[in-house]
């Protein structure tokens, strides 16, 4: 699909689109995410923005990981750290985990990495030969790495579970003096936003990421509207970010017809996006060079070309987000760790955040948490690195480090 795209592409091709790059979990796609292989190809395939999902080893070493749950991304299962599996509800509300807080550091980079595969309920593995490869970084050294990577104008470090660290693993915080933007991020697929919804983001962060199915969304894999997502939030100058791209087919609608590079470009032709998190950065990379960036290598329209008998029954609208979805709450105090044990009583549902209801003043928790973890190697960024910080309805902001 869309060959004559890149017809005359060559190796030496600047850039003519400024959309922005960001990595999920560096190169995951073609290797095992958060690991300095992965780091190193995604600033070799172009990335702008390198992120870092921080968690904290049971002696308080700060590390890169894609999850707190080490089955998720290594073999950890193999190895006779196996016995340390918890059944934590507030982190992991079915099945148990082997989580890093059980573990020092030394134990955990000794682990062997295992390569994400999002797609395997359809037998779509990733990288096969590359599938255990590279070492887990720390912290410090995600960020020494960063430093010298004069291509990249950000990195972004993300930090989760926080309520959950302060008040059971005994993890505190400390005011930040870092400058910074925040960025919100909606989990919930929503097909609009309500005027004092966005008021509300606006008065506390300067963007937006969305998941795709915000823009565009799918029914039996097709898609079937545009909603009016994008434009609202970028009415009131709030930049929005879209997650996450990928390269295997079934992530992409039947409209694009398999092809990545056109689901890329009827995201930000069709809607005028600021940036794709993606977690192979060269088809992204490839595309910001392409010397047609224009609509009709997009396409849609498949939904209105089946025979009505064939459709599939009418999906409900998404809803719209709403102001009651952007509450603020307190934190818990943070109190000395405590460690968790298999196995635990269920969460009661009804204690749950609903929908897109998240703590506003948990980015400030985050924040005063990041101070803590980059004291010690915060001089390692460049200062031309610009700052965000991610107020995110799954419990996790991102920092663009300043």
């Amino acid at each position: 699909m869309l060959v004559y795209c890149f017809a005359h592409l060559g190796s030496n091709a600047k850039q003519i689109d400024n959309t922005l790059i960001i990595s999920k979990y560096g190169s995951s796609g073609d290797f095992p995410a958060c690991t300095d292989i992965a780091y190193k190809q995604a600033v070799s395939d172009g990335v702008d923005i390198l992120d870092c999902p921080v968690q904290i080893s049971k002696d308080g070493t700060p590390f890169c990981s894609s999850s707190i749950d080490l089955i998720d991304s290594t073999v950890v299962t193999q190895t006779n750290f196996s016995i340390l599996a918890a059944t934590i509800p507030e982190i992991k509300p079915t099945g148990s985990g082997i989580f890093s807080f059980s573990l020092n550091w030394d134990d955990i980079k000794s682990l062997t990495p295992s390569i994400l595969n999002p797609s395997v309920k359809y037998n779509l593995i990733r990288n096969p030969k590359y599938r255990n490869v590279g070492s887990l970084l720390t912290l410090s050294e995600f960020l020494s790495f960063t430093k010298n990577q004069t291509s990249l104008p950000g990195v972004v470090i993300i930090i989760e579970n926080a309520a959950y660290l302060a008040e059971k693993q005994g993890f505190g915080v400390t005011d930040s003096k870092t400058n910074y933007e925040r960025v919100y991020k909606i989990d919930e697929a929503v097909g609009d936003a309500a005027t004092s919804a966005v008021d509300d983001i606006k008065s506390f962060a300067s963007s937006v990421v969305v998941n795709k199915n915000s823009v565009f969304p799918l029914n039996d894999g097709f898609l079937v509207t545009s909603t009016n997502t994008v434009s609202k939030l970028k009415s009131s100058n709030l930049s929005v970010f879209v997650e996450t791209f990928s390269n295997e087919f079934v992530s992409q609608a039947w409209d694009f017809f398999s092809d990545a590079t056109s689901e890329i470009n009827s995201y930000i032709q069709g809607t005028d996006i600021d940036g794709v998190i993606t977690d192979f950065q060269k088809t992204a990379n490839r595309y910001r060079k392409h010397t047609s960036l224009h609509a009709s290598c997009s396409n849609g329209g498949l939904f209105g070309l089946i025979s009505k008998g064939y459709l599939p029954p009418a999906a409900a609208p998404l809803p719209p987000l709403s102001d009651s979805e952007v509450i603020e709450a307190p934190l818990p105090p943070v109190s000395k760790g405590v460690q968790a044990s298999s196995p635990a009583p269920e969460t009661n549902p009804g204690t749950q955040p609903k929908g897109n209801a998240q703590p506003k003043v948990i980015a400030c928790f985050f924040l005063s948490s990041l101070a803590v973890l980059c004291n010690f190697s915060y001089s390692d960024l460049s200062a031309t690195k610009r700052c965000f910080l991610l107020v995110s309805t799954s419990l996790f902001p991102l920092l663009f480090l300043d």
